[in-house]
């Protein structure tokens, strides 16, 4: 199209100036131009008279640079400021200067007539000067305005500059995003494309093995599944992990393996060996010699570590491949000859037929390197869909092959193993769950599983239940809930049913109802209960958990398998919870503890508990139950016959009622808590009597309102002879209660002993001396022991020496009370003896009571000594000095040493 001009007109001056075209399709004359066209600046335009305005954007702001329409047929018309300037002659200028600067002026003069038209032409002279210097000062001041003018546009064309190249650079970043973004869709559409089409088609793993479970050396491989039938094959399918997983194990294993599985054995062989043999063929060709992929790496046989193996492919793995190859090959061969040893499909490997030399035997291996994976995995989805019916399947619900079905960034099915499964998509759900609970100031012990936690509100329950289910397994969940309401623990349970969790241990405190006497707790409780994910609870400091009436029980909770129940009050509802311990119909363990039991609620509650078949633990510790109500519960004990553990300690039975409760169950018993009770006599005896000693373990008749008499304490050494206990603590004795103690001490068989108390009872240097008799035995070394806790009152400093000597280091909790008066005489030698034995103790006891020892300044001085003596050997968590002679510069003393 041919250019068109725009003719534009100053005072009688016509010139052309270009029409330009924006991106919109208008046509505009730069105002620049025009200006440039009559080197003058004006800015008004007319038309026919009429104003022509500046074009604006859509915010009416002028359209930078500065533009007008343009008129093709018509004759624009600039308007100027002023007149336009014409420039006086230079003689006029130069006279009209010389005159102003030296004459005054002429009307103050007196002039001669003779002169008057002289005169008279001067000053009109003079007045045209004057006139034409005004005329050019007004022009002079009208060009500096422009002037002045022009730099403030290009102050405000610079930042106009700056913004459009911001622009331009804010329009190309935009450009670049939009052009990710877009590639980003095609690769997800392509990626979704591929997902759905491999979803349908690949229902199996793809990458799979066989291995024989006998040697065929020598056999004919056409007659193993004909004459020798009672051969077996297993199929091992492997783990597709790459660059698309997380390595994992103890050798940071990311290749592709056998998944840890023990196999399925083949049914139909023949058939499956004919559409599948030259498939598994190839695969065992790769595994043995290693092949790199473009997304994954199948190792060599031989670099692969044993311990990334399943346990039963460990064993002569590199054998048993070889030995399936060559079966194998020999097999195909034998189905075909004409095609060497390869199906009339396989086209890609027949030139490891051909590689092999003709006189090759038989049972020869192909030594051709594998194909790559493309060439490996050409089974149809339709076949790998069939080769279900070829495997004895005993997974149940479990994933086949311990491999789980994902899809990779670029829509590929991989199926991979729960290793990899787990560090690669759990991950980052891990952190995010272990940020929620550190938040919260709770721990994760993944090696246990167990997961602690304090939530404060409903707002921070809400939120770490939506972590926690997104998180990987754990089986513990110990969870603290300060204000709390209905609807929270239905969070609760609908966010456990989501999760592996085993355990719950549940500390409730502040109720946000109405009344904290709600019916409303108990059924979200009741409904994870029936679930059935979750078998072992623990509820504590829930006081009105369980209402009186009014609840709906479920009529069987077989899941449950134990219950315990602290600080929970049953004053009311002691009959919904016999209904609740029916419908357990499993329970193994129940404990109700710290809770007033009346007769009539220990009945409903035992009510309830002769339901339960399975029970072997129960306790009813600092329940307060009466002595007549011993009666009742050794009614209940003589009808379980699988209880193994019993803790009825810190309850008010007299000696009768322990007798009664031994009686009922002591004999087929492995734990047995009665400590804190009215143990005495009558019940020793009867335990003496019961209990053989091969199945007891734990023993606890210590701190007893009764002490025994001479026959029971000959029963209770009788006894301690026929014990194995792992954990026992001593009765309190009558008299003569260092030696007593001693002598059953003498008769324990302490091999297996993880943990020994003897508390109240006046043992002394008999004692200490049994003691470490059987502490450095070393026929019969206490290797177990963990937990030793005794109290001396009446031991010497000799018998306190030989104890602790005797004791030993790797001993965790060792409590140890020396509050003799005998213990520091005035005749023994203080500065060795002393020293020694604070030496010794501060190496080996944790907890050390010396309180009422008469000690001085001058003892406190050496156990100062020897407390820095053995320095970072010093285990003293726990130090006592009560009562003694000390001044308070000697416990200073003390209190100042560093341990």
């Amino acid at each position: 199209m041919a250019q068109q001009f725009q003719d534009v007109q100053l005072d009688d001056v016509v010139k052309k100036v270009r029409i330009r075209e924006g991106g919109d399709g208008r046509s505009y004359v730069l105002v620049e131009d025009i200006r440039d066209a009559f080197l003058y600046f004006g800015d008004k335009f007319e038309l026919h008279g009429k104003p022509v305005p500046f074009l604006e954007n859509g915010f009416h702001e002028r359209l930078y640079p500065e533009r007008i329409a343009s008129y093709p047929t018509e004759v624009l018309t600039v308007v100027p400021v002023l007149p336009a300037p014409s420039e006086p002659s230079s003689a006029a200028l130069s006279s009209s200067l010389q005159i102003t600067a030296v004459h005054p002026p002429l009307s103050s003069c007196s002039i001669p007539p003779f002169l008057s038209s002289d005169v008279a032409r001067q000053e009109s002279l003079h007045t045209l000067l004057d006139s034409q210097t005004k005329k050019l000062m007004n022009v002079l001041d009208t060009m500096q305005a422009q002037v002045d003018r022009l730099e403030r546009n290009a102050q405000i064309s610079e930042g106009k500059l700056a913004e459009i190249l911001a622009a331009q650079k804010n329009i190309a970043e935009t450009q670049d995003k939009l052009m990710v973004k877009m590639d980003t869709m095609i690769a997800n559409t392509e990626a979704l494309l591929t997902q759905t089409y491999e979803l349908h088609e690949y229902t199996l793993p793809r990458l799979f093995i066989v291995l024989p479970e006998v040697a065929y050396h020598g056999i004919n491989p056409a007659q193993i599944l004909s004459k020798y039938a009672a051969v077996k094959f297993r199929l091992y399918f492997l783990c597709e992990c790459g660059t698309h997983t997380n390595p994992t194990g103890p050798h940071h294993m990311n290749h592709i393996h056998t998944a840890r599985h023990e196999g399925y054995e083949i049914k139909h062989p023949t058939a499956f060996f004919q559409k599948y043999g030259p498939h598994a063929l190839r695969l065992l060709h790769a595994l043995k010699l290693g092949l790199n992929l473009a997304n994954g790496v199948i190792p060599a046989l031989s670099t692969i570590n044993l311990i990334d193996l399943p346990a039963q492919l460990g064993k002569d793995l590199e054998s048993r491949v070889s030995a399936s190859i060559q079966y194998l090959t020999a097999y195909q061969r034998t189905m075909d000859p004409s095609l060497s040893g390869m199906t009339r499909t396989d086209r890609s490997t027949t030139c490891q037929s051909r590689a092999a030399p003709a006189s090759s035997s038989m049972m020869g291996e192909l030594e051709c390197p594998p194909s790559p994976l493309d060439a490996i995995v050409e089974v149809e989805g339709a076949d790998l869909r069939r080769l279900n019916a070829y495997l004895e399947k005993k997974d149940q619900d479990r994933a086949l092959g311990n491999l789980f079905r994902t899809v990779d960034a670029r829509g590929h099915v991989k199926w991979i193993c729960l290793d990899h499964f787990r560090s690669t998509y759990h991950q980052r759900r891990d952190r995010e769950f272990e940020n929620e609970i550190l938040m919260h100031r709770g721990q994760y012990d993944r090696r246990l599983g167990i997961v602690t936690v304090v939530l404060p509100s409903s707002e921070a329950i809400t939120r770490f239940m939506d972590a926690m289910t997104q998180a990987g397994s754990f089986n513990e969940l110990d969870v603290q809930l300060r204000s709390y309401g209905c609807q929270d623990l239905k969070i609760l349970g609908d966010s456990l049913s989501k999760t592996n969790v085993s355990k719950l241990i549940l500390t409730a405190h502040q109720y946000k109802g109405i009344s904290s006497l709600c019916k409303k707790k108990l059924p979200p409780v009741l409904e994870i209960m029936a679930a059935g994910k979750v078998r072992y609870f623990e509820f504590k400091d829930i006081k009105d958990l369980i209402p009186p009436r009014g609840v709906q029980i479920p009529k069987t909770m077989s899941g449950v398998r134990s219950l315990e129940l602290t600080g929970i009050s049953v004053k009311e509802g002691h009959e919904v919870l016999g209904e609740m311990l029916q419908a357990f119909k499993h329970l193994a363990v129940f404990h109700l503890e710290e809770t007033k039991l009346k007769e009539t609620r220990l009945k409903s509650v035992l009510n309830g508990l002769s339901s339960c078949q399975d029970l072997q633990v129960l306790s009813f510790r600092n329940c307060e139950i009466q002595s007549e109500s011993a009666e009742t519960i050794a009614e209940f004990l003589k009808t379980c016959l699988t209880l193994k553990e019993l803790d009825l300690s810190q309850n008010e039975f007299d000696d009768v009622g322990c007798c009664e409760i031994i009686q009922a169950v002591g004999s087929q018993l492995t734990k047995l808590l009665l400590n804190d009770t009215g143990f005495g006599d009558e019940a020793a005896m009867a335990l003496e009597r019961v209990v053989s000693g091969k199945l007891l373990k734990i023993l606890d008749i210590s701190d007893s309102s009764n002490k025994l008499g001479p026959d029971a304490t000959e029963c209770i050494i009788r006894l301690g002879g026929r014990l194995h206990c792992v954990e026992l603590a001593f009765p309190r004795i009558q008299s003569s209660a260092d030696e007593v103690c001693a002598r059953i001490v003498q008769a324990l068989d302490a091999s297996k002993l993880e943990r020994l108390v003897i508390e109240g009872n006046d043992c002394g240097d008999h004692t200490a001396a049994a003691l470490a008799q059987m502490l450095s035995d070393p026929a019969r070394p206490c290797a177990a022991l963990t937990t030793f806790k005794i109290n001396l009152p009446k031991v010497t400093h000799a018998g306190a020496i030989v104890l602790a000597t005797a004791l030993p280091q790797g001993c965790q909790t060792v409590k140890i009370s020396l509050r003799s008066p005998h213990l520091f005489l005035e005749d023994m030698p203080k500065t060795t003896a002393v020293k020694s034995l604070f030496t010794a103790v501060c190496a080996r006891v944790t907890y050390l009571t010396l309180s009422q020892v008469e000690m001085s300044d001058d003892e406190a001085l050496l156990l100062c000594d020897a407390i820095q003596s053995t320095d970072i050997l010093c285990r003293l968590e726990y130090l006592d000095i009560s009562r003694n002679r000390m001044t308070p510069a000697g416990a200073a003393m003390v209190l100042g040493t560093p341990s």
